[in-house]
């Protein structure tokens, strides 16, 4: 499984503050696999041209997914994944 930690808006538009989901292959993929979850608000912040958008801040195990491969970061069992809109409170 993966945790996925929501915050800010995107924990409003989830209504939790964290998952565990099954493993996918990607960080994209996992994007996209919650925006089908959590529908078009999600989906509005989160994708853009079925790209992980800008309007968002992933992290993997603490860092940022544009210092490792960006939309490819590979995900596998036991990572925690943290969900941020691009500016947001605490």
């Amino acid at each position: 499984m993966i945790t996925v930690g929501f915050f800010a808006i995107f924990r409003e538009i989830t209504g939790t503050k964290e998952i565990s989901v099954p493993v996918v292959p990607t960080i994209g993929e996992l994007m996209t696999a919650l925006s089908l979850r959590y529908g078009k608000a999600f989906r509005n912040l989160a994708l853009e041209d079925g790209k992980i958008s800008r309007q968002v801040n992933l992290l993997v195990n603490g860092k940022h997914i544009a210092h490792l491969q960006k939309d490819d970061t590979p995900l596998q069992e036991g990572d925690a994944v943290s969900v941020f809109p691009l500016i947001g409170g605490g």
